[in-house]
């Protein structure tokens, strides 16, 4: 299969510097509707690093389906074995497409409340427990949010998500350190004139290790 090579690249970073996959090491591919190459991308790279590749395939439409009558007796077995599945992992990527950002609209709110009650478990552990790293996938659907076309969001998104973030830890940390002593922030330009403090809030340096961009 070719390949586009920007797929190759984002998988690169993704096994690389986000989750850094060692040989023997077993990641967790969950994957919400993104192209298979992307997805074939990823199982290549993790095995180039010696690492062992799962791959989970989600699609909004079914997902939206079983949630819509979800229950208790369904989801408590899938949440144990989704569970044992994750307690097996030393990684996890997900990518998350849609070609609806809408399309769980209309799950009732018990529903989702359920499964998310349910679920908790898998994602702690997930969180916890394992090297991880979410990124949205580029869309339509996020194009239009954007008010650009498709392509151009596309190029721009790649652009950012391939970024070689490794080198700029150095100024992100700076940058982290400068506010965390800051109070007062003054923001200028054409039309805006802002004053306000962030004193006491804090700065976490988030730089490609978790989610992307």
């Amino acid at each position: 299969m070719i390949i586009d090579p920007r797929f190759n690249q984002l998988a690169a970073g993704l096994t690389g510097f986000s989750t850094e996959l060692k040989k023997g090491e077993r990641v967790l591919i969950d994957a919400f509707d993104v192209p298979d190459a992307m997805v074939i991308a990823l199982v290549r790279a993790t095995r180039a690093r010696g690492a062992f590749p799962y791959v989970q395939l989600h699609r909004a439409r079914v997902t939206r389906e079983l949630a819509l009558g979800a229950e208790e007796g369904q989801y408590a077995p899938h949440a144990k074995i989704e569970l044992a599945r994750m307690e097996k992992m030393d990684a996890y990527i997900a990518l998350r497409g849609s070609d609806n950002i809408f399309e769980a609209s209309d799950v009732p709110s018990a529903k989702v409340q359920l499964v998310s009650r349910l679920m908790k478990p898998v994602l702690d552990h997930r969180v916890g427990k394992t090297k991880w790293v979410v990124l949205r996938w580029p869309s339509a659907a996020m194009a239009q949010q954007a008010a650009m076309s498709t392509e151009a969001f596309e190029d721009f998104y790649f652009t950012v998500c391939t970024l070689d973030y490794g080198r700029m830890i150095p100024g992100m940390d700076a940058l982290a350190a400068l506010m965390k002593k800051t109070d007062r922030v003054h923001l200028k330009g054409p039309g805006t004139d802002l004053h306000f403090s962030i004193k006491g809030i804090g700065a976490q340096p988030c730089g490609g290790l978790r989610n992307i961009p």
